[in-house]
């Protein structure tokens, strides 16, 4: 009878078999990593989002129905530089600091004169300046002139809500001195007031007063308000910048370099290009 010969593994096999035995077995949960990898991929996305209050009614800044405007785009293309999204929460201006406050959204856009850790008692960290506003103190052409605080503290002056505290402490005490001092917060109103003859002078920046005169002029009320009267832009403000007040620091400076990113590379004064052509100051 002939011998039966019969190969055993070496130690080299045996460590391969050893390792294709692991091998099948941890296949068994590659499922499962892919569905844990997802789910990190999925939450990490979603943290990725910054929520930004803004204002609700400041064409062409601003234009909610089409989450658009100059102010709009320059801080979702700033966001979008650093690798973040951006879901803006529309808000009248007394809003603002009250979400701020309780911690609903993670940043506000504001003006840089407005002190937004005073009012909500939240740490905020500024950005860099995003745009730069003009306000005026409007009158009908045929108004007296307004060179001045002092020539408004006896007339019907209309402003936008939180003015008292956007436009510096002159304006403050101006309005303490005029017991016909208002504000509202949906700027569409200050126009129709105005050429009504309802208030003497309007506080508001140029191009959102123009926007909504504008707007206004399709609507059946533009013949009875005689839209067609010229205006005075009275200059007695100076410049408004805007900026994003955020709660987190290390969210402020990736807004920053998206900010300086967009500027550098042209982005930034194209978007202020497209708009004042579209809505060009008249």
């Amino acid at each position: 009878m002939g011998l039966i010969y019969k190969e055993y593994p070496t130690g080299r096999q045996v460590e391969f078999l050893q390792w294709m035995g692991m091998r099948s077995a941890s296949l068994r949960f590659v499922p499962v990593l892919w569905g844990l990898l997802f789910l990190l991929f999925a939450v990490d996305c979603q943290a990725r989002t910054v929520r930004v209050g803004i204002g609700f009614a400041i064409p062409p800044y601003v234009i909610r129905e089409s989450h658009a405007g100059i102010e709009v785009d320059v801080i979702r293309e700033s966001l979008k530089a650093a690798g973040l999204e951006v879901e803006f929460v529309y808000l009248p201006n007394l809003r603002l600091p009250v979400e701020y406050a309780a911690g609903n959204v993670d940043g506000i856009a504001t003006n840089t004169a407005y002190d937004l850790a005073g009012d909500s008692g939240r740490e905020t960290y500024s950005s860099g300046t995003t745009i730069i506003l003009q306000n005026y103190a409007v009158t009908l052409l045929t108004a007296e002139p307004v060179n001045s605080f002092d020539d408004m503290e006896d007339k019907r002056v209309l402003a936008f809500n939180n003015a008292v505290k956007y436009l510096g402490p002159d304006f403050g005490k101006m309005t303490k001195r005029n017991d016909r001092y208002s504000e509202l917060a949906d700027q569409s109103l200050q126009v129709r007031m105005l050429y009504s003859g309802r208030v003497d002078v309007v506080v508001a920046d140029k191009r959102i007063l123009l926007w909504w005169r504008d707007k206004l002029a399709n609507s059946p009320l533009a013949q009875k308000l005689e839209l067609k009267k010229p205006l005075r832009f009275n200059a007695v403000f100076p410049p408004s910048p805007r900026h994003v007040a955020f709660a987190d620091p290390g969210l402020r400076d990736a807004f920053d370099r998206g900010l300086d990113t967009i500027r550098r590379s042209g982005l930034h004064a194209a978007i202020l290009q497209r708009y004042l052509k579209s809505y060009a100051v008249k």
